[in-house]
Formats: C-alpha cells, sequence, structure tokens
C-alpha cells in the first residue's frame, strides 16, 4: 500500500516530459489521473507513489497540492482552481465561491457520458484524452449537456481509492461503456 503525502509548501516538482493539457471544466483530480496514465502508469495512486505527490491532499483541495499539479502539467494554476472542490469541513465542500454538501456530489461512483466516450476515446488504450467532466461529479445534473444522454455509472469497485482513478476506470471499463444502449 502506498502511503499518502502531506503537501509540503515550497516543494517544486519540473514539468513532465509526457504531460497533458487541462481541459475547460476538468478538475484536479481528473488532470492527474490523465497525467498518470499518459506516463505509463498503472494507476494513479501507483504515479504518485513513485515521484512523491500529494495524492489525498489533491482530492481534498487543497491549495499547494493544486499548486504542485500544475507545475507537474505546465496548466494555468488559475484555470485549475477555477474548477478545483475544496473539502472545507466534514461533509461540506467549495466550489468557487459556492458551498455544497456531500449529497450534492457522485462521490462513490464515475459517470460518464456513453456518446462522449465513443467521440473521445478510440480504445482503451488512449484513455487519457477523456478529461472528466466537472459537472459529472454533481448528482444533480441528469443528462450530457452535449448529447442530452443520460450518464451511466460506472461498475461500483472494491475498495474507494480504484473508485476515484478516472482514467483507470475509463481503461477498464471500454468496451462495457461501448455496449451501453445511449438513453
Amino acid at each position: 500500500m502506498v502511503k499518502s503525502l502531506p503537501a509540503t509548501p515550497g516543494m517544486k516538482f519540473p514539468q513532465l516530459p509526457l504531460t497533458v493539457a487541462h481541459a475547460a471544466c476538468e478538475p484536479a483530480t481528473s488532470l492527474l489521473s490523465r497525467l498518470a496514465a499518459r506516463n505509463g502508469a498503472i494507476s494513479m495512486q501507483r504515479f504518485c507513489g513513485d515521484i512523491a505527490f500529494p495524492i489525498d491532499p489533491l482530492f481534498r483541495g487543497e491549495k499547494v497540492a493544486i499548486e504542485q499539479l500544475a507545475q507537474l502539467t505546465g496548466c494555468d494554476l488559475g484555470a485549475l482552481e477555477r474548477v478545483s472542490i475544496r473539502h472545507v469541513v466534514k461533509g461540506r465542500f467549495r466550489l468557487r465561491v459556492e458551498f455544497a454538501s456531500l449529497q450534492s456530489f457522485q462521490h462513490a461512483r464515475i459517470r460518464v457520458c456513453p456518446e462522449c466516450i465513443r467521440s473521445e476515446m478510440p480504445s482503451a488504450a488512449e484513455s487519457w484524452r477523456v478529461p472528466r467532466r466537472l459537472q459529472r461529479k454533481f448528482s444533480s445534473i441528469r443528462s450530457c449537456p452535449e448529447h442530452g444522454s443520460v450518464p451511466i455509472s460506472l461498475p461500483a469497485e472494491k475498495f474507494h481509492k480504484d473508485a476515484r482513478d478516472f482514467t483507470t476506470q475509463l481503461r477498464k471499463h471500454h468496451l462495457w461503456i461501448l455496449d451501453q444502449a445511449v438513453v
């Protein structure tokens, strides 16, 4: 088991040679997942352990971890901060100036639009190309703004840490997603 590290202020991360562009409305956790896949890691958790990156602070939305991810990818820090969900206190989160409760989020399962996956991910090997859209994390969003279809929830994982890794989940369930009917 890889132990999570704290986000240490002042710790610098050089930009990686293999990186991914930060997509509009892509949360930091999706960007990290895609970065790990792009660099050939078997999982985001393993990637973070290999480069000593603070994964849990990033999932809590800590400013230092978000800054360090921006350094790794070379993306705009301001754009990344605007779409980062921050943990405030137990069961309460903040996105920009809005506050939300734990019930507002789909946190245990990943939801995707099958049509978006069909158009953006030609093969399971290229899962790093597909960014997770911030709006799919909210349980109140019930349709894809691009296709009008109902997002599907990927099959449940045995461990919560596995369900957090968006790109690995896409790679694992690629054929299952393609087999889903669009509603």
